[in-house]
């Protein structure tokens, strides 16, 4: 069971957080919605342990971060990218990074650059790098949000194919479809001090899941119901 146990986290005088709980089962694709400025990414970042705050944050582990810009550096090639964050580990790093590219469906790419790639590329080899580090939590910071519903599909259909890489995931989005089509679980965060305002399970298997089922447009009717009413 991943842990977070009141939990406060404030900037100057906003108070974001005030003694908030979450548990999230282990290997489960946590979507994690609401209206922008509520706390999203504070709430991935305090994973990550990038912000400070205060309270308990157990379970996650070690932790791989795909923030909304895919982040690449310019002056190295997509396979380079990618190992730059495996520098220093034993074994074979060439052959983990070309595995973790072509899970992303990138591996074609791994000696352009990122100027010469698009943004749903870009998209992919981020996700790449993350999976290469081999953390055990995915943390994804609406890293599809500016790509065209194509490619944005094509993504999302490989990533649940894969079972998210068997990592645990927190997923912010704003797009309910995607979060419909991703998620084990969806949280609706609003409030000042943030809280959850909806958690809903969706039915498994992800794979098997259909826009058009009743289930899912049941779903959807209480998300947007939550998101209107935060």
């Amino acid at each position: 069971m991943l842990k977070i146990s009141s939990l406060c986290v404030s900037y100057e005088d906003k108070i974001v957080f005030q003694d908030f709980q979450l548990d999230v089962e282990e290997h489960t694709t946590l979507c994690i919605m609401g209206r922008s400025g509520c706390g999203k990414s504070t709430l991935l970042n305090c994973v990550a342990g990038l912000v400070p705050y205060a309270g308990e944050i157990e379970g996650f582990g070690s932790c791989g971060y795909v923030f909304q810009e895919s982040r690449l550096i310019p002056s190295m090639s997509v396979l380079e990218n990618v190992e730059f964050v495996l520098r220093g580990e034993k074994g074979d790093v060439r052959r983990r990074a070309e595995k973790a590219l072509g899970e992303a469906g990138v591996l074609h790419l791994k000696d352009k650059y990122p100027t010469r790639i698009s943004g749903g590329e870009a998209s992919r080899a981020a996700l790449a790098r993350a999976l290469a580090y081999g953390a055990q939590t995915l943390l994804l910071d609406e890293p599809f949000r500016a790509l065209d519903i194509g490619i944005k599909r094509g993504i999302i259909k490989s990533m649940v194919g894969a079972g998210m890489y068997g990592a645990n995931v927190l997923f912010v989005t704003h797009d309910v479809e995607e979060a419909l089509m991703c998620a084990d679980r969806v949280i609706v965060l609003g409030g000042s001090p943030c809280n959850i305002i909806l958690d809903l399970s969706l039915p498994s298997p992800r794979c098997g899941r259909r826009v058009d089922d009743a289930k899912i447009n049941a779903a959807r009717e209480r998300v947007i119901e939550a998101l209107s009413a935060e």
